[in-house]
Order: structure tokens, then sequence, then C-alpha cells
């Protein structure tokens, strides 16, 4: 076997891509990084994967195809639209506190370094937070048509407004904020869809 030929599991490996873009960041992880994380030799990835940028994306399309969709069609079938909201907020406190060596999320670190990445990282960050709008969209007209959220609240501008609360809770659950004071923002939620 030629020293740059796949003799690896896919999967397994972008997981482990994946826990360094997450605790470093694109801009901070170099390909050693990647080599030593993920137990390939820097041939194999570059064969398999592409470049970092190559890589980054496929962690990243992976991520929001699979591990966010999954958890956001969990909480969306939960039969309480505000315990569906109150969830996701819990989902990430728990994790800040059992992957608080990963400081947050991919989509988070990627939207952070926005304005750095090319257009195609971008546009896998625009599609994470518009399936996350998207989700809080349909969950708040869930609740109006059950009368659970006030019907008067408008949902598309609720719905804009949760995804930014999402964002800075990510940030702050990074460690600038203990779990109490998460708790407290966490709470801000219920203000914006009214209840």
């Amino acid at each position: 076997m030629m020293p740059w030929e796949k003799s690896f599991e896919i999967d397994p490996t972008l997981d482990k891509a994946a826990e360094v873009f997450s605790v470093k960041g694109y801009e901070a992880t170099s390909v050693a990084d990647l080599v030593k994380a993920m137990g390939v030799n820097r041939g194999s990835l570059y064969a398999t994967f592409g470049n970092k940028h190559d890589l980054f994306k496929s962690v990243l399309t992976r991520f929001v195809e699979e591990r966010q969709a999954q958890t956001l069609a969990q909480l969306e079938a939960k039969p309480d639209p505000i315990d569906a909201i109150l969830s996701l907020f819990d989902t990430v406190v728990h994790q800040s506190v059992t992957e608080r060596e990963q400081k947050g999320n991919l989509i988070i670190h990627a939207a952070l370094e926005f304005p750095n990445h090319n257009e195609d990282i971008q546009a896998v960050v625009d599609r994470a937070l518009s399936a996350l709008e998207d989700f809080f969209l349909r969950v708040i007209e869930k609740g109006k048509k059950a009368q659970i959220i006030d019907a008067s609240i408008d949902a598309g501008s609720a719905a804009k407004s949760l995804v930014a609360l999402t964002v800075g809770y990510r940030v702050l659950a990074r460690g600038a904020f203990d779990n109490d004071a998460l708790r407290l923002v966490k709470d801000s939620s219920l203000r914006i869809i009214g209840a």
C-alpha cells in the first residue's frame, strides 16, 4: 500500500478532525495537528480530503447534515413547543459542561471566523443558521396554533432573535458565563416568545 492510500474509516476520522477544529478553530488548526489527531499521514489526508479548507468544509457539512439535523428533529418532535425551545438551551448548557475543552461547536467557531472564510464555508454556516431559524419558526408557529405561545408574537422576528440568542449563548458557554448565568440567559428565550 502506498503512503497516501486510504487505510482508515472516514467517519471516525472526520470526528477526530472535528474535535481539533472545535478546540482550536479553523485558523489556529495546523495540518500537523490534524495528522496527529486523525492518525493518518499527510499524504492520506490530502488524497482523501484535499487541503485543510476542503477537510474543514467536509467536517462542517457533516456536522450540519447529521448532528445538527438530528438534534433539531428530536427537539421538534417534542409535543410542547416551549419545552423544545428550552431543551435546545439546556443542550447547550450540558455540552458546555461535558465538552468544556471543545469551547463550543463547529458552527459557532466558523461563524466567529466568518469574514476569514471563503464563500463555500460561509454557505455552510448560513445553511446551519437558517436551519436553526427554520426550527424556531416552525416551533413558534406550532405553539401559536396550540395557543401556548401568544398569537400576537411575530414568529419570523422571534425566530431570528432566538438564533441570535443561541449564538450568543454558545459563545458565552465557552467559559465567559457559569451555568447559573447561562440559565438566566436561557430564561430570556421565554420573553422573546411571550411565554
